[in-house]
C-alpha cells in the first residue's frame, strides 16, 4: 500500500441540477469520461465523489496516486463534492454544497483520518490558483 498523508478536496464545478435523476454511479462514470476521453487521464483523478445526497462513491482505486491537484497527488487522497458551479474561493460551504454533503465530508474524513497518518487537508485552491472548492476547507474544518 502506498504512504497517505494528505487529503485534497475539490468540486466538479457542476450545477445543483447537473444529471438530476441519475445515480451517483452514473455521475462518477462521467466524471470519469471527462478525465480519459478528454483529458487522456488513465482512470477519473478522484479517490472519492460525493454526490448532493451525500452519497459517498469510489472513484480511482485508494491504491493508486490520484490525479488531482498537480505536484500535491503523490501521498494524498482526492476528494470531489458535486457542485460548486460559479462558486469562488471565499464562499461559504453551504452556498454551493448541501448538509449531506457537510455531513458526508465530514464523516469521510475522520474515517480516513482513522485509517491513514493524516496531517494535511487542503482544499484545491490552496496549492493551485482555482476557485475550487469554492469555500476555505480551513476555516470549514474549524466551523
Amino acid at each position: 500500500m502506498r504512504h497517505i498523508d494528505s487529503i485534497g478536496i475539490h468540486c466538479s464545478a457542476t450545477r445543483a441540477n447537473w444529471m438530476k435523476g441519475h445515480s451517483t454511479k452514473d455521475k462518477v462514470a462521467e466524471i470519469r469520461r471527462w478525465h480519459t476521453e478528454e483529458r487522456g487521464w488513465s482512470d477519473i483523478g478522484y479517490t472519492y465523489v460525493i454526490d448532493r445526497d451525500g452519497t459517498v462513491a469510489a472513484g480511482r482505486p485508494i491504491s493508486r496516486t490520484p490525479a488531482h491537484a498537480k505536484g500535491h497527488n503523490k501521498g494524498s487522497i482526492g476528494i470531489c463534492l458535486l457542485g460548486g458551479h460559479g462558486g469562488v474561493a471565499g464562499d461559504s460551504f453551504l452556498e454551493n454544497f448541501t448538509p449531506e454533503q457537510d455531513k458526508a465530508l465530514r464523516r469521510l474524513l475522520d474515517d480516513l483520518k482513522g485509517e491513514y497518518p493524516i496531517t494535511s487537508i487542503w482544499g484545491h485552491n490552496e496549492v493551485s490558483s482555482k476557485a475550487c472548492p469554492c469555500f476555505q476547507v480551513e476555516h470549514w474544518l474549524h466551523a
